[in-house]
């Protein structure tokens, strides 16, 4: 059986724009799950939750195998 585990992964940032926060950590937590998902990382019941403040863009991706 493969180890899983939840990734978190966090980008510091310069001042990001406060009206594009939500839409950058979702297309992050996206670009970044579908990137695992292609490459065989991720389960199919992960999820992945996107976090933004105007100096970080976070995801937590949940199910993620140590080894593809």
């Amino acid at each position: 059986m493969v180890p899983i585990a939840t990734l978190t992964v966090e980008l510091v940032t310069e001042e990001l724009p406060p009206k594009s926060l939500k839409s950058l950590g979702e297309a992050f937590a996206d670009a970044l799950a579908t990137g695992l998902r292609e490459r065989g990382f991720l389960s199919e019941s992960s999820t992945a939750t996107p976090y933004a403040t105007p100096r970080r863009l976070a995801v937590a991706i949940t199910e993620v195998r140590t080894v593809s």
